[in-house]
């Protein structure tokens, strides 16, 4: 017997979207409403305007006659675009076959899907859960066709049953106003004046009449509801992360960037999680009226993965930036892009002391700026002042050495009595010839245990005979 799941679509549509990306958690409390592109007239406006009796091709006039509070937006198709791909990327996760139906819609192909999430209950939670976290209102159906998920989630049906004949009774019912039908205004009012007014009434008509007055584009579309039809175009995942967030109003203060910041965080994390990628740095651009872009760079490391452990670092950050202007648009590139490692277990517990220490490192970065932490660095050089110098965190080679020194050497090397001493190692003599530095360069150095301080020191004996302390082992 044929599992039911073989043929089966999802679609989400997102009455809101392009509303929701410009003004975020504020459509949640205030009353808000986007223009369309004469300036004149209400294109969207969400759920608090409504109530006070704003509707979709209301002059914005009337509209603020009934609310006093109302924040207002040019709509942007860029945005709402940019939007519906961010969407995508979450779906990414749990769906690999996704069309972008635009504007304000998703198609995913579920059945070979659920097999990876342990049945379609479980999908439908995983996936609602980071929709819901993304912010955005939506209206989800199922189907065994794409086009029939799409009419049901568009018409608030909410259909999550996979019983097909009964799906097909609840298509039936709608109004061929609800159909979407690739048909003219006036070929529509040509149907109801027929006495052609619900899909039911459609499927009786006579296929050929109706293809021979209206197009065989009207056929098609009444096939797809029963036969699979792809819709939309395929979406791929982009090679790189580079998104902007335009702002629905100025923002003066540095500190207040975090809530705008904190949505193209989300969309970041959902991108690196579908291409199991990890970000070792994350440059902000910040652009203003007149003044040039403002740059906002964060330094990241291992321990510093997902959107909360970014936000911290990234609030740090803000409080030690002074804007020239405010801020209308912030764009954020993740660079550095690497596969992530795999997650161990820690076993033995000594994982955890050393991504602490990273991420208290990644803090102190982003609080003081890179320039103002130092880390120490090997380098190439033999010689013991060049081998190793600190350096800006993050500009580290990574190269090494192989003898056994202090990672940090004394600023000057202080002079001292070999006698008390008790030599554990060397002599191990490092020379530099003459064309390489003037003068040459020779040592012999020795690690050394010093019983007064009881500590381990590293010191040297010079061409001249005298002996210094160079470094002390921690």
């Amino acid at each position: 017997m044929p599992s039911p799941y073989q043929s089966l679509w999802l679609y989400l549509h997102f009455p809101l979207l392009a509303l929701e990306a410009r003004f975020g958690e504020v459509a949640q409390s205030r009353s808000v409403l986007l223009t369309a592109s004469d300036g004149r007239t209400v294109k969207q406006c969400n759920a608090l305007a409504q109530a006070q009796g704003v509707k979709p091709g209301m002059t914005l006039r009337t509209a603020y006659c009934l609310v006093d509070n109302v924040a207002q937006a040019s709509y942007s198709a860029e945005l709402e675009a940019a939007q519906l791909r961010n969407l995508a990327v979450i779906c990414y996760q749990y769906c690999a076959d996704i069309r972008l139906c635009a504007p304000l819609g998703l198609s995913l192909e579920v059945g070979s899907m659920l097999r990876w999430h342990g049945g379609l209950d479980a999908f439908i939670d995983v996936l609602e859960s980071a929709i819901k976290h993304s912010g955005h209102g939506y209206q989800l159906a199922l189907g065994h066709t794409p086009l029939a998920a799409r009419l049901l989630a568009e018409n608030r049906a909410g259909w999550r049953v996979i019983d097909a004949p009964a799906e097909q009774q609840q298509l039936a019912k709608l109004s061929i106003t609800q159909l979407a039908l690739p048909l003219e205004a006036r070929d529509i009012r040509s149907l109801a004046a027929m006495g052609l007014k619900t899909l039911q009434q459609l499927r009786q008509a006579p296929r050929s009449e109706l293809g021979y007055r209206f197009g065989q584009a009207l056929i098609d579309h009444l096939n797809a509801l029963q036969k699979p039809r792809e819709l939309g175009e395929r979406f791929q995942l982009p090679p790189c992360y580079d998104e902007r967030l335009e702002l629905w109003h100025e923002v003066a203060a540095a500190d207040a960037l975090i809530f705008p910041i904190k949505r193209l965080l989300h969309g970041l994390d959902a991108y690196l999680n579908a291409r199991q990628l990890s970000t070792g740095k994350l440059c902000f651009s910040l652009a203003h009226r007149e003044a040039p872009v403002t740059p906002l760079t964060i330094q990241l490391n291992s321990a510093s993965r997902g959107s909360q452990s970014w936000a911290v670092l990234v609030a740090l950050a803000l409080e030690r930036l002074t804007l020239p202007e405010p801020v209308l648009i912030i764009g954020l590139r993740a660079e550095a892009l690497t596969a992530r490692d795999a997650i161990n277990e820690d076993l033995l517990g000594d994982r955890r002391p050393q991504a602490e220490a990273q991420h208290l490192l990644a803090m102190l970065a982003s609080k003081l700026g890179n320039q103002s932490i130092q880390q120490p660095n090997a380098g190439a050089d033999w010689r013991p002042a060049l081998a190793s110098r600190p350096v800006a965190v993050g500009q580290t080679t990574g190269a090494s050495y192989a003898r056994a020194q202090p990672a940090l050497l004394l600023a000057q090397p202080e002079p001292i009595d070999p006698t008390h001493y008790h030599a554990l190692s060397g002599p191990e003599r490092i020379a530099v010839p003459a064309w390489a530095q003037p003068g040459g360069f020779q040592r012999d150095y020795y690690r050394a245990w010093h019983p007064k301080s009881r500590s381990y020191h590293w010191i040297s004996r010079h061409r001249d005979g005298r002996w210094y302390r160079e470094g002390v082992f921690a």
